[in-house]
């Protein structure tokens, strides 16, 4: 599923989908990834997998909502 990214913490982000917002703990690795994703995002949507919570963050490759 894909999330909107409303905020971006040390070490948590505050995602949200369908109706719900949640706030995902990182760990200091997670976060410095997803930090540099949302930099070289032209977008503020990540992929999440909505039962472990857990965020898909590929730096090797930018993912695009077109594709």
């Amino acid at each position: 599923m894909l999330a909107s990214i409303k905020a971006v913490g040390e070490d948590h982000a505050i995602v949200q989908y369908r109706d719900q917002e949640v706030e995902v703990n990182l760990s200091p690795e997670e976060a410095k990834e997803f930090n540099q994703y949302v930099v070289h995002q032209e977008n503020m949507l990540v992929p999440m997998n909505i039962k472990t919570q857990k965020l898909f963050v590929d730096l090797e490759e930018p993912w695009y909502e077109q594709n």
